[in-house]
């Protein structure tokens, strides 16, 4: 079946075939744009069926039903928040286990990898993912075009490589060393050779890492080009002062000085740190005399690099985690100089955590066992969950009550009720790992204590979309002569053609070959006050079809590059959208160091609750793969202790 297309320069009606339909729902409207993406045996478009409009196409491989909060896994969080379940305090225990966990990404899989790893013969654990695989944000987009297989991140992404002088506590206060430990403890390698470069991309310093050319500090190592509506585009524009730049002379001047960090008004004050967890990051630029073109300018980054929001929602202690300008005093440490590196795996952070599986049940993962397969291979999903195994992974089945079995306070089990296949289960433990998010956790655990709840009502969350877009080929950046990019009108903000990791492969990247650009998208609201920001951002997240998301994605890049040739309707092999409604947390002033005389919020959730244990990255503030991983194997001890 086709569709006209000589009115269609975006390419938004080409063939579709009738794998786009799934219980008489089109899939969305861009899936039908996938020729040469994705082919079955006959030619025709494989499609993940997702039967819904708003999740859209899912790429293919095993990632094809997990893209992100799909709407199967939003309408299910929204009936816990809703309590649309029902009452489930007289149904009857199904199974027996030691512990459980709730939540796949990095803390759950942690806790049970803990778990294999200590709690000795004949003790069992069941891990409880509402997703179709397990990762949370540690997940990958496939795609298959013109005969290359492409992956890319949907979320965590930023591997941590630790060199041979690498010092355990060196880095970060000692936060990373439980990740640390584990690539060591996994042989995984200290250096990984990059795809080789050729036909003209040799010229480019191509990032490896998706963060680095994003950052101020570092954007001058990468060949950089700002579009401007209406205006065109400037060249590296932070290596001569803004000066080719639409904006005024003093707004140069003030991002001058914002990316080279010359403002200090921390230096002569008493009690600094304490100081910037009083106050939000906007304060603190007013205080250094940084306008709105600035704060303009930083938001985007913030909320894809940590929070979800921009500087009006987040303490200006929490932006000095992230190094960002004005946040250190001349008295400051200087950065430490650690053996340590970062680069992005093709599919992000998901072969870390494929790894810690493919650990805790050998055979899960196929392939060799070395990094290479583990990221790369398919999942074996029969050995997930196989009766009498130590350790059990339990798919699609979403945690609706988490409670104690009587008095949490003297309860020697607690149960927890999960919705599988349209079913209502429930497990009975010793103990429990709640590693999934906050603003879950906070839902499920009904009798959680007054002291608990309230520490969790201080959590604030903002949204981040990745948009992964497959391309024929990157020919019209080369034609511009920067690979990284960034403008300030229309959805999103960066990105950028990047070099990947080989894991053996010897086919050179030139200008001419498929890639995939990954956007990490912020929907910034920065007016409003800080607590509405994350629920307004979801908001929009949320009410927008694949349809419009893809419109919009397509008029952008057609925009920006059509002058250079791009030709959205040929160029672009496939969009696969990852929605992530809590994405990061937002760390309001007093998150970090209490306010009112009452202890951070982080403290009192790493108390247990009875039998239940809080585990998650939230409770570092900034979350990421190696704070969840040192939050839950703080958690797995708790929880190991009960059992």
């Amino acid at each position: 079946m086709s569709r006209p297309s000589s009115t269609d320069p975006l390419g938004l009606t080409a063939a579709i075939t009738r794998r786009d339909f799934f219980n008489g729902t089109l899939a969305a409207s861009g899936a039908a744009l996938l020729a040469g993406c994705g082919k079955t045996a006959d030619g025709s478009a494989s499609l993940a069926p997702s039967g819904s409009a708003w999740t859209g196409y899912g790429g293919v491989g095993d990632y094809a039903w997990s893209n992100g909060n799909t709407q199967a896994v939003a309408d299910a969080a929204h009936g816990i928040r809703d309590r649309r379940y029902p009452d489930i305090s007289q149904r009857p225990i199904d199974e027996d286990v030691d512990m459980v966990v709730v939540g796949g990404g990095f803390s759950g899989m942690t806790a049970a990898y803990e778990f294999t790893k200590r709690a000795g013969a004949g003790k069992t654990c069941l891990l409880l993912d509402n997703h179709p695989v397990m990762g949370g944000e540690a997940k990958q987009n496939e795609f298959d075009v013109d005969g290359r297989h492409l992956t890319a991140p949907q979320g965590s992404n930023g591997q941590i490589i630790p060199g041979p002088n690498y010092v355990r506590g060196s880095f970060n206060d000692g936060l990373y060393d439980v990740y640390t430990d584990y690539y060591a403890e996994f042989g995984l390698p200290g250096k990984y050779e990059m795809e080789p470069l050729a036909g003209g991309a040799e010229k480019y310093n191509l990032p490896d890492y998706h963060f680095s050319p994003m950052a101020p500090a570092y954007e001058k190592a990468y060949q950089t080009g700002y579009h401007f509506a209406g205006k065109g585009w400037v060249k590296d524009p932070t290596k001569d002062g803004f000066a080719g730049t639409p904006w005024p002379a003093n707004v140069q001047k003030e991002l001058d000085d914002f990316v080279h960090n010359r403002r200090d008004v921390l230096s002569d004050m008493d009690g600094a740190e304490a100081w910037l967890d009083t106050v939000t990051y906007y304060d603190l630029c007013d205080k250094l005399g940084y306008g709105k073109q600035v704060r303009d300018y930083i938001d985007p980054y913030m909320a894809v690099a940590n929070f979800g929001v921009g500087g009006s929602g987040v303490s200006a202690y929490a932006a000095k985690r992230l190094w960002l300008p004005g946040t250190r005093n001349k008295r400051d440490k200087p950065r430490p100089a650690t053996d340590i590196g970062l680069v992005s795996f093709p599919g992000g952070n998901s072969a870390i955590l494929r790894t810690m599986v493919a650990k805790a049940i050998p055979g899960a993962i196929k392939g060799d066992g070395k990094i290479a397969d583990v990221a790369q291979q398919p999942i074996d999903f029969t050995k997930l969950d196989r009766p009498g195994a130590p350790l059990r992974i339990r798919l699609g089945s979403i945690a609706i009550d988490v409670r104690h079995d009587g008095d949490p306070a003297k309860a020697e089990t607690v149960i927890v009720s999960y919705v599988r296949d349209g079913n209502i289960r429930r497990v009975r433990a010793k103990s429990v790992v709640m590693a999934s998010g906050g603003w879950v956790n906070r839902n499920i655990c009904s009798d959680l204590s007054d002291t608990h709840r309230a520490a969790y009502a201080e959590f604030r969350h903002g949204p981040v979309m990745v948009a992964n877009i497959a391309l024929r080929h990157w020919r019209f950046f080369d034609k511009l002569g920067f690979t990284n990019v960034r403008w300030f009108q229309g959805l999103g903000w960066h990105a950028c053609v990047r070099r990947n990791v080989a894991f053996g492969s010897t086919t050179p990247l030139t200008p001419d070959d498929p890639t995939v650009l990954t956007l990490y998208i912020p929907f910034l609201h920065t007016h409003l006050p800080a607590a509405q920001q994350g629920p307004a951002a979801r908001q929009q997240l949320f009410a927008t079809s694949y349809a419009d998301f893809e419109t919009q994605i397509r008029t952008q890049m057609t925009e920006m590059f059509g002058g250079t040739g791009f030709d959205a309707k040929r160029d672009i092999a496939g969009i696969v959208l990852n929605r992530w409604g809590h994405a990061f947390c937002a760390p309001q002033p007093g998150f970090f160091k209490g306010r009112d005389g009452n202890p951070p919020p982080p403290e009192v959730l790493r108390k247990p609750h009875g039998r239940i244990v809080f585990a998650h990255s939230e409770l570092q503030g900034l979350m990421s793969a190696a704070y969840g991983m040192h939050e839950a194997h703080r958690g797995a001890g708790q929880a190991l202790g009960m059992i």
